[in-house]
């Protein structure tokens, strides 16, 4: 049974993108444009149509959008972007109502795909070339809930203007975790 576009677009993030396959689509087109034909090429062990599939539920919900379509031998090619202000973008509510386990997999999907950008990095033989882009560190802040949201807003302020995708420029994934202390 398929659910209809209202059901989808109701589900909450977790519901969406906590999906393996639908979490590495959303991956690869962050901060992009690409078609279907490259999110095959990028994703050769998911089955065209269980992409297909995942793609119309991404696109369903908002998370994707459709840039362009072109026809190519009899079919629609379509290109597709994140909409970035909506991704991974878990309201107070929403992550009261996910359950441990939730919250567990989407930190440990965030790792792994990390971890796999990183290792394609250095298989590449990118790594120091792009060395100047490259950082990892773990800081240690004090703050009180209104200074963390200050922080937040202050980082998205200074961040925005890059958000758009340049020919001229390269494609560096930003990641930030915070994680309170125990």
């Amino acid at each position: 049974m398929t659910e209809s576009p209202l059901e989808v677009s109701a589900r909450p993030v977790s519901d969406v993108l906590l999906h393996p396959v639908r979490w590495r689509i959303a991956q690869r087109v962050l901060g992009r444009e690409l078609t279907t034909t490259e999110l095959k090429r990028d994703l050769p062990d998911v089955p065209t149509t269980s992409l297909y599939r995942h793609v119309a539920v991404l696109i369903d919900a908002g998370y994707l959008i459709v840039v362009r379509e072109r026809r190519v031998r009899g079919t629609t090619e379509r290109t597709l972007t994140l909409d970035q202000t909506k991704t991974g973008r878990i309201d107070e509510a929403e992550a009261r109502a996910m359950t441990p386990a939730q919250h567990r997999q989407g930190f440990l999907l965030m790792l792994t795909r990390l971890a796999a950008d990183f290792d394609r990095l250095v298989e590449r033989g990118d790594l120091y070339p792009r060395l100047t882009q490259l950082g990892y560190s773990q800081l240690a802040l004090y703050v009180d809930p209104e200074e963390m949201d200050s922080i937040r807003e202050g980082i998205n302020a200074v961040i925005e203007p890059y958000l758009q995708e340049s020919a001229r420029k390269d494609r560096v994934v930003l990641s930030m975790i915070a994680v309170p202390d125990v």
